[in-house]
C-alpha cells in the first residue's frame, strides 16, 4: 500500500487533489476505521478539507461555524494542529491528547455523533510550515497505539512529498460541462445569480472561509469572488485555482453589461464560470498502482502512459534495453496492449473513465 500512495504522492498533482484516494490508502494500511484531511491555502488560513463519511448536515456545521467552533488555538482540532510544533504524529494520541481531543469542540459536534473516539493525527509540513494535517479516527475501545504510529511514519513522509512537491506539466483536463456561473455586482458584495451547476460545484469543493455551505443553498457570494473582482479592477485577466478533493476548481470572471429594464444601462456585473478540473498524472497513477506489477514496472508503465519516450527509460530508470524488454512484457501482458505505444492512449481511456464515474 505504501508503494500506492507513493506513486499517488509523487505525481505531481498536490495532495488536495488526491486527498480522497490518499485517506482510502491509509486508512486501509492503518487499519483505522475513518480519516479526513485539512488544508490551508496560500495566505495560511483554513482552505478546505476531506472526510470520508461523515454527513452532509455535520459537514456543512464543520463549514458554517468553522471560525466559531472549529478553529479555536487554545483546544485541539484541525487549525491549531496543522499550525502546531513539536512533533509530526501522535499528539492525539497520548493520555493527555486523547483527554485534551475527548473535550474539544471537534469531538463534542463532529466526531461524537459518527462514533469517532480516538483520533491520530498527522501534521504536513513544507520547508518548516504546516499547511496540512490528516486525522485517523477509530470507534470506542480501538485507541491508537505505538503499532500505528509507526505505520505512519513513512505515510507522513508521503504526504509532505506531496504538498511540497507540485509539478508545473501536471495535466490537468475538465470534468464537468463548464455550464456552471455565477453573478455579482462588480465589488463582488452581492449575489445576484446563479445556476444550478455552479451550486453543486461549490458545495462539492467542501470549501472553507468562502460562504458556501454543504446543503441547502449559496446565499452569498463566494469569498474568493472578491479576488476575482480585484484583478478585473486592475485590467487583467481574473481567474483562480481552488483546490479540492480530486482536483481543482478553476474560477474565470468577466465583467458584463446588466441589460434588464429598469436597470442603468452602464450598470457592470462580473460574471463567473466555475469549471471542475482533475489531474490526469494522478488519476493514472492510482489506476497503475493497483496493477499485479512490481514496484519499478509500475514507474515504467506510468512514465509510458504520461507520454514518456522509450528510448529515455535507460536514462529515467537506469535499466538496459534488455532488462526493458523484460518488464515491458509483464506490463503489455497485465495491461492487455501490444506495445509502448498503446499505452499513452490507454492512459487516456482511464481517465475519461474516471470523469464519467465522478460526472455520475
Amino acid at each position: 500500500m505504501l508503494e500506492h500512495l507513493d506513486l499517488l504522492c509523487s505525481s505531481g498533482a498536490g495532495l488536495e487533489a488526491i486527498a480522497a484516494s490518499a485517506c482510502d490508502i491509509i486508512r486501509h494500511y492503518v487499519g483505522s476505521a475513518s480519516a479526513t484531511m485539512f488544508w490551508k491555502g496560500g495566505d495560511g488560513e483554513a482552505a478546505g478539507f476531506y472526510h470520508d463519511c461523515a454527513t452532509a448536515e455535520l459537514k456543512d456545521l464543520f463549514v458554517t461555524r468553522f471560525e466559531e467552533l472549529f478553529s479555536s488555538p487554545d483546544e485541539p482540532n484541525m487549525m491549531s494542529l496543522a499550525e502546531s510544533v513539536g512533533p509530526l504524529i501522535g499528539k492525539l494520541v497520548t493520555p493527555e491528547g486523547v483527554a485534551a481531543f475527548q473535550s474539544c469542540n471537534v469531538y463534542r459536534y463532529l466526531c461524537e455523533p459518527l462514533g469517532h473516539h480516538y483520533s491520530l493525527d498527522i501534521r504536513i509540513e513544507v520547508a518548516g510550515r504546516g499547511v496540512a494535517a490528516m486525522f485517523l479516527f477509530n470507534g470506542e475501545g480501538r485507541p491508537f497505539g505505538k503499532r500505528e504510529l509507526e505505520a505512519v511514519e513513512p505515510v507522513q513522509k508521503l504526504l509532505a512529498k506531496a504538498a511540497a512537491e507540485r509539478r508545473e506539466g501536471v495535466h490537468w483536463l475538465s470534468a464537468s460541462d463548464r455550464t456552471a456561473h455565477f453573478v455579482t455586482d462588480l465589488e463582488a458584495t452581492r449575489l445576484l445569480a446563479i445556476n444550478q451547476p455552479a451550486e453543486r460545484l461549490l458545495m462539492r469543493g467542501h470549501l472553507l472561509r468562502q460562504n458556501v455551505p454543504i446543503v441547502g443553498e449559496v446565499r452569498k457570494a463566494p469569498g474568493f469572488a472578491m479576488q476575482l473582482a480585484a484583478q478585473l479592477a486592475q485590467g487583467g485577466p481574473a481567474s483562480l485555482h481552488l483546490p479540492m478533493a480530486d482536483g481543482r476548481l478553476v474560477a474565470t470572471a468577466t465583467k458584463i453589461r446588466s441589460l434588464a429594464q429598469g436597470d442603468d444601462m452602464h450598470a457592470t456585473n462580473m460574471s463567473v464560470s466555475l469549471d471542475l478540473q482533475v489531474p490526469a498524472d494522478a488519476i493514472v497513477a492510482d489506476h497503475v498502482a493497483a496493477l499485479p506489477l512490481t514496484y519499478l514496472q509500475k514507474s515504467i508503465a506510468l512514465f509510458a502512459m504520461l507520454g514518456g519516450a522509450r528510448r529515455d527509460c535507460e536514462a529515467q530508470f537506469s535499466i538496459s534495453e534488455e532488462a526493458l524488454k523484460k518488464h515491458l512484457r509483464a506490463i503489455i501482458q497485465v495491461l492487455g496492449v501490444s506495445g509502448w505505444t498503446d499505452l499513452g492512449p490507454l492512459a487516456r481511456q482511464v481517465v475519461q473513465d474516471r470523469i464519467a464515474a465522478l460526472a455520475g
